[in-house]
């Protein structure tokens, strides 16, 4: 009876840590860059913390750089993996730059960043819905 109940266990977690579809990546990639823009702009209005928003944009630099890795072993079909790579790699350089700004409160530069990310975001959001519209 034991056994049963490990091997139903196991099922169960097993069934439950499938892998990401690409489709599924991009958006948390989408989300993540969300995340970082919301932090960035408080930031600049002054309405959150100088540590709170770059403990943020710490947290999204590197959770992106883990979803990007996973996608990029196994990118989506028929997708520009050379754009999909520079892209993400750009979105990672600007938010750890932004990260940068704040110990410096150089606001001139980190609006230069945040607009480039939201570029960046636009590129992302076109491979994501041709990616979807794929599937």
């Amino acid at each position: 009876m034991r056994a049963k109940r490990l091997l139903l266990l196991s099922l169960v977690l097993a069934a439950g840590c499938k892998t990401p579809t690409p489709a599924e990546q991009l958006g948390s990639i989408l989300s993540w860059i969300g995340t970082a823009e919301m932090a960035g702009e408080a930031w600049l209005r002054h309405s959150t913390p100088d540590t709170y928003t770059r403990q943020t944009l710490e947290l999204s630099h590197e959770t992106l750089g883990k979803i990007s890795n996973d996608l990029l072993e196994s990118p989506p079909a028929e997708t520009d993996t050379a754009t999909l790579d520079g892209v993400l790699t750009s979105s990672r350089g600007r938010i750890a730059r932004m990260a940068a700004l704040i110990t410096v409160r150089n606001a001139p530069d980190f609006t230069r960043e945040l607009d480039s990310l939201r570029a960046d975001e636009k590129i992302l959001k076109k491979l994501s819905e041709s990616v979807e519209s794929k599937q």
